[in-house]
């Protein structure tokens, strides 16, 4: 099975703002690990996280 993850999934993955949604990230990676699933990401993530990570720049 292949898994679309947007941005927003893997920025609370790896910053802590809110920490019912980092843990529920951080349970999906563990899940798509266990399960051998492929993920993919969509085609202006690379675009997309750029943008939010100047934006959370102190």
């Amino acid at each position: 099975m292949n898994l679309v993850i947007g941005v927003s999934v893997f920025i609370d993955r790896l910053f802590i703002y809110d920490e019912e949604r980092s843990l529920r990230a951080r349970n999906l990676f563990r899940l798509v690990d266990d399960r051998g699933l492929n993920i993919f990401e969509p085609p202006v993530f690379g675009i997309e996280l750029v943008s939010r990570l100047v934006r959370r720049k102190p």
